[in-house]
This record gives C-alpha cells, structure tokens and sequence, in this order.
C-alpha cells in the first residue's frame, strides 16, 4: 500500500475528522534515461553558468564584480547571462544557486530561501472547508491532482455521515489545505465509500476561451441537429475506463522486455560537461578503456619448439 502523503483533520463548522491523504493516481509512463552509446553508462548533467558573472549580480553574493567590455556597441551589462563561450561555462554547487524571475529578457529578480521561507503559508494539518456547492457546478477543466480521504479508525462513524451527506444533497466541499509548503485550493467529494481530495486550479489559472470560439453557425437545420443527437445516442453507453488501455505504452514495454535479456552492462560513468577538463577527463578515462580492452585482446606468443638431438 502506498504511505500517506498528508495527515491532518477535516474541518468543517465544529465537526472535524481526523484523515490522511493517499495518491489516487499514478502515471504509467515508461520514462528513459540518457546513455552515452560508446560506453553505455547513463549520462548525468551539470548545473553550469554560461558565460563570465553578470556585473548586475549583487556583491554579497561573494564575487568581485569583473570590469565589464563593450559587445557589439552595447554594454554587457544589458544581458545577464554573459557570453554562451564553451570555456566560459562553470560548474555551480547548490548553496551558489538562488531563485530568480525573468522580469524582462535576460534581467531577473533574485529572491533568496530566506525571504521564500517568510512568505511561506504556516504549516497547518487542517482541510478547512469554506463551504458547499453543487457538483454540477464545477467545471471538470478546475481539477488537477487527486488523493484518497482515509479516516482515522476512531472516526469512520463521523467520516461516514460526512459521505453519506454530500452524496444525498449532490454537493461539494471547497477547502482549503497546505501541502510541502504550499497553500492549495482543493474540492472534497464522495466516490464509494471514500471522499476524494482534488486540488484545483485558480480562476485566473484557466485560459479564456473567447479568441479560440468558432462563429456561432446560424444556418443549422432541424433534420441536421436530430441526425446529430440521434449519432451520439447511438453511440452512447456508459463509462468504462478499462475499455481504453495505453496501447503506445504497452508495445513500448513489449519491446523494452524483448530486449531485457540482451541488455549490456554500464562500464566507467560519463557526465555531460562544458568545459575543457570535462573534455581532458573523458579523453583519459577512453584512453585507459581502450588500453584494457587491447591489453585483454592481446595473445601470448607462441612458444618455440626444442631441437632434439
């Protein structure tokens, strides 16, 4: 069984019920690593900046600023990622990289951990529902990611009821909820004998639609919209999701496991790099490769017959 994601309480005017949160979904997609062809070993990439630091790069980050040439009658300080020159491009460990927001072309905002972690919504283990609305009147285009409502053992009783309620009177709960730090709106309903939780995207998260509507046809006639109707009705029956299987994913697998048995092993790892020791280290690491296999290849001579006398 899958761990729970979240614990925590509904809550919902004096009534609160102890639940935890387990995925509902899952994809399938069968995802690849990149492999260097020569070696066979998977490739890892390098967080690298390109180009020397930016003069608009804050002193107290460390760095002195460097003076900053002329390109193209231009100063450089109007691009602040430098110049994309491969022996400009230098490895940046963790503590080195801060958040920053592209405010217009190639200029950022930098926000450190810090002041993310100020902003922040305070930790809460609290579903706080805000109220009820018909289910009918949430456009499914809202949903985005879905958990399973598992109630405490002590509290089936009280989650049942809950259940029960929103099934009879067709409603939905919107709530509110914080989940790794971040304050999700999210909608609570019924499906069997569980509630599912369904975080939700904001209003101003769903694109408008008026520059995509085609022209309203006007010259539409009756026999039409009933050949239409009477189409879908033909073709109408009810949802069974299992009817309509990945089949790309399913022939990919087929070939992935036809292919297990001859599989090869990785030899020495290989990460992308930029620069020119990334390119020497390589170089090295295939020379003493290349060595072994001719040392392994080589065959002893033969050994000389003795005269007799």
């Amino acid at each position: 069984m899958a761990r729970a994601v979240w614990s925590g309480t509904i809550s919902f005017g004096l009534v609160s019920v102890p639940v935890r949160l387990y995925p509902a979904t899952r994809r399938q997609d069968i995802r690849f690593h990149e492999i260097d062809r020569a070696s066979g070993q998977r490739i890892r990439h390098q967080k690298v900046v390109e180009g020397a630091p930016s003069p608009t790069l804050p002193r107290e980050w460390g760095r002195e600023m460097p003076e900053v040439p002329r390109e193209r009658g231009r100063e450089i300080s109007e691009v602040h990622a430098g110049w994309p020159r491969e022996a400009d491009k230098r490895p940046v460990a963790a503590p080195d990289v801060v958040k920053g927001f592209e405010v217009a072309k190639d200029r950022y905002v930098t926000v450190a951990r810090e002041e993310l972690e100020e902003l922040a919504p305070e930790r809460s283990r609290t579903i706080d529902v805000e109220q009820f609305v018909d289910a009918s009147a949430i456009d499914p285009i809202y949903y985005e990611t879905s958990y399973y409502a598992v109630p405490d053992r002590d509290y089936e009783r009280a989650y049942g009821l809950l259940v029960d309620a929103m099934r009879e009177t067709g409603k939905v709960a919107i709530a509110w909820f914080v989940l790794r730090r971040k304050r999700y709106l999210a909608a609570l309903r019924p499906q069997g004998r569980l509630m599912v939780l369904t975080t939700m995207f904001h209003a101003d998260e769903i694109l408008p639609t008026a520059a995509l509507e085609p022209a309203t046809p006007t010259d539409l006639k009756k026999k039409e919209r009933e050949m239409a109707a009477l189409l879908i009705n033909t073709l109408s029956g009810p949802f069974e999701p299992e009817r309509y299987p990945d089949d790309y994913r399913q022939r990919l697998k087929t070939l992935i496991e036809g292919r297990a048995a001859s599989a090869r092993p990785a030899t020495a790892e290989v990460t992308t790099g930029s620069g020119v020791d990334d390119l020497m280290a390589a170089l090295r690491a295939s020379v003493e490769q290349a060595r072994r296999a001719s040392k392994g290849r080589a065959k002893p001579a033969p050994r000389r017959k003795r005269k007799t006398a």
